[in-house]
């Protein structure tokens, strides 16, 4: 169903910069609903619509999974380092399966691998269900499925990643990559309200209200495996060729070596990510030890943390096209190490809820900004193994900066171990500032 074509691979040295890639259609206008507002200039593309929408109802599912799961986790075992555990296992795959997920996706059809990923997922949401409606979830199943999640979703993020600019024209990069920053964090927005919700409905009975999100999340899938089925992304599906697996895997690497720009920015989100977010991984031991909450406070937290992550993929998405991404990455970071030793001390639910808003504004900023640098740097023949870099260098870390901030919360409390994390992320945030063109490209540095 996907319009795809295959030829060989490129030679072995990477492409520049600047080398046109092979992108969506733009020979018919697009469809201008919004015309004049161009936040949402990306809708004007039909398949770029469906992908959103499908994807937007499938995260809210996850999201409300995501909360259910932290909750049952630290009400079975009242420890931060479970928390860890289960963040550890969802993303330890992506060490070992991304960088071969990165060559498959420029080699396979990525629709077709997206819509087996969805269908997975989704069985391991009834299976959720089934054990917590059962009385059989126990922490070595909960263990077990989120590992066999994280395998998934390992083999399916560079997917994602690189199909969308295969939806939108190049110019439209940045706002495109924003709006789907916005979908997801519109689904942790809306996933936790959703879980508050029905927690709310069944007070009386909390495991039939879990029991309930969880099945939510299967059924929300079947919205994303619709969207997968109708849209046609201008994929080139490349042949391997003579080059040997090893050497077709290794191009991104030797891209990235040869770019350091781009290197630079895949340091940056591993900053973040090992020690920028694992107060997410530690707010429901926050909300418990800090702030005396219980399951609909913590789901509160959740929201206003989405409400910001929504309200800066959305500055983002209307910025002009000349905006310096650099200088967005730069300020953000300062925000969220800024923000991140705030919440470290708060004692109050309402200074909290404002900064959980303000740092998830300065974390989505920073996200986008990379993710498009990144995008935009990099021809199509190798998109699906540098944003399998990209996925590596972001999801791949947060498992260590989650295990390894569970453990410091356990000995020295979760608000201490958000403080450790905030001044070394700080100290990234300076010496990027003190070495702006670090995050340049090289001929931009020279000029």
């Amino acid at each position: 169903m996907s319009t795809s074509t295959k030829r060989p691979v490129e030679p072995q040295a990477p492409l520049p910069a600047d080398t046109p890639t092979f992108e969506a259609d733009t020979t018919v206008p697009p469809r201008r609903i919004l015309r004049g507002i161009r936040t949402f200039e990306s809708f004007g593309y039909r398949d770029y619509r469906y992908f959103f929408a499908g994807a937007l109802l499938s995260n809210v599912g996850t999201w409300t999974q995501t909360v259910a799961l932290g909750w049952v986790v630290y009400s079975l075992t009242r420890s931060s380092s479970a928390l860890g555990i289960v963040n550890f296992l969802s993303g330890i795959p992506i060490i070992f399966l991304t960088l071969f997920a990165g060559s498959l996706v420029d080699h396979t059809d990525r629709r077709v691998l997206l819509l087996w990923a969805q269908v997975l997922l989704m069985i391991q949401a009834l299976a959720f269900a089934y054990l917590n409606q059962s009385g059989s979830m126990t922490i070595p199943w909960v263990y077990a499925l989120t590992l066999a999640g994280g395998v998934v979703g390992a083999l399916a993020m560079p997917a994602w990643q690189a199909t969308i600019p295969n939806l939108v024209p190049r110019e439209s990069l940045l706002n495109a990559v924003a709006l789907s920053s916005a979908q997801f964090n519109a689904a942790r927005l809306l996933g936790p309200m959703v879980t508050g919700l029905i927690m709310a409905m069944f007070t009386s009975n909390e495991s039939l209200g879990i029991t309930t999100v969880f099945a939510i999340n299967a059924a929300s899938f079947l919205f994303v495996i619709y969207a997968l089925a109708v849209i046609h992304p201008k994929q080139e599906i490349l042949e391997r060729g003579s080059r040997s697996f090893r050497e077709t895997i290794g191009a991104g690497v030797m891209y990235v070596r040869r770019h350091p720009h781009v290197g630079y920015h895949l340091l940056s989100a591993s900053m973040l990510t090992v020690f920028g977010t694992p107060f997410m991984t530690l707010l429901p031991a926050i909300a418990v030890e800090r702030l005396g909450l219980g399951s609909t406070g913590y789901s509160g937290l959740m929201v206003f943390n989405g409400m910001g992550a929504l309200i800066g993929a959305l500055a983002v998405a209307s910025l002009p096209r000349t905006v310096r991404r650099e200088r967005i990455i730069r300020m953000s970071f300062i925000v969220m190490a800024a923000g991140l030793i705030a919440l470290s001390f708060s004692h109050s639910y309402a200074l909290s809820c404002a900064l959980l808003v303000v740092l998830g504004a300065a974390f989505l900023a920073s996200v986008s900004s990379i993710n498009t640098n990144v995008q935009v740097a990099v021809p199509d023949e190798l998109r699906g193994r540098v944003m399998a870099l990209f996925v590596l260098s972001f999801m791949g870390m947060m498992p260590f900066g989650a295990l390894g901030f569970g453990w410091l919360g356990d000995r020295i409390g979760a608000s201490e171990a958000v403080l450790a994390g905030a001044v070394v992320l700080l100290g990234w945030a300076i010496f990027l500032s003190l070495r702006p063109k670090m995050l340049c490209p090289r001929e931009t540095r020279d000029s």
